[in-house]
């Protein structure tokens, strides 16, 4: 046997006292001040988000530049090579969601193979 078997009851036992009603008025049925100021936060979330992003992202390549100029100054030939490889997947996600242009990623590359490849000369 349930402790309240019919729904009714359950829901007059547990009656709020202070009901709030909410009304989410959807974008197209805003003001046109509303509108902007949705629009203005909703970007500047947006942007954020981007932001963030784009930062990860460029760390990251930070990093593995380091790690690369690490191994070539100490002239590990396979840690470069790993690293270059590592590097080129690297640039090439980048150029692909715009953090970086694509020729800039090309143009990283090419100096970078260029290093590696003194080394291992």
């Amino acid at each position: 046997m349930t402790l309240y078997p019919d729904p009714v009851i359950s829901r007059s036992l547990f009656h709020m006292a202070n009901q709030v009603k909410i009304t989410i008025k959807k974008v197209k049925e805003l003001k046109p001040d509303e509108k902007r100021e949705w629009k203005r936060d909703y970007l500047s979330r947006k942007t954020a988000r981007k932001t963030a992003h784009n930062d990860r992202v460029r760390e990251n390549l930070t990093n593995l530049r380091r790690s690369l100029r690490k191994a070539v100054e100490t002239k590990d030939s396979a840690k470069a090579s790993e690293t270059l490889k590592t590097m080129y997947s690297a640039l090439d996600r980048a150029a692909k969601v715009g953090v970086i242009h694509k020729r800039a990623a090309d143009r990283r590359k090419s100096r970078y193979s260029a290093q590696v490849k003194a080394i291992a000369a």
